[in-house]
């Protein structure tokens, strides 16, 4: 599991690559953690992605409460349709803002 970072237009967009798994859930929450205390407005791309776990939506749920807490606002896109099932079967499509693109998550954060 790596994990980048990168700013466009105010927002961070980061960018996790491989498996989020039990394995890796850590790794992920720590670096998901530490970008939050300083940044409102972050989006997670999911475009190197090849799975994802309980234990990491848990991550992306705790991630997001955080930010919601701090009156911020929080994405996720650039899903691939197995990933997007994962979330869609747990329900997480709901309650956190996925977009198909990181444009169109972008945008949203204007609104």
């Amino acid at each position: 599991m790596e994990i980048t970072t990168k700013k466009d237009s105010g927002i961070t967009v980061v960018y996790p690559s491989g498996r989020i798994d039990t394995s890796t859930a850590k790794s992920f929450e720590e670096g998901i953690m530490k970008v939050i205390p300083d940044n409102q407005q972050i989006i997670i791309s999911f475009s190197d992605i090849s799975y994802i776990s309980s234990a990491g939506l848990r991550v992306i749920l705790m991630a997001g409460k955080k930010i919601a807490s701090m009156k911020g606002q929080f994405a996720l896109t650039e899903m691939s349709e197995k990933i997007y099932e994962v979330f869609k079967m747990s329900g997480f499509d709901k309650i956190l803002k996925i977009y198909p693109t990181f444009d169109d998550a972008k945008t949203s954060f204007g609104k």
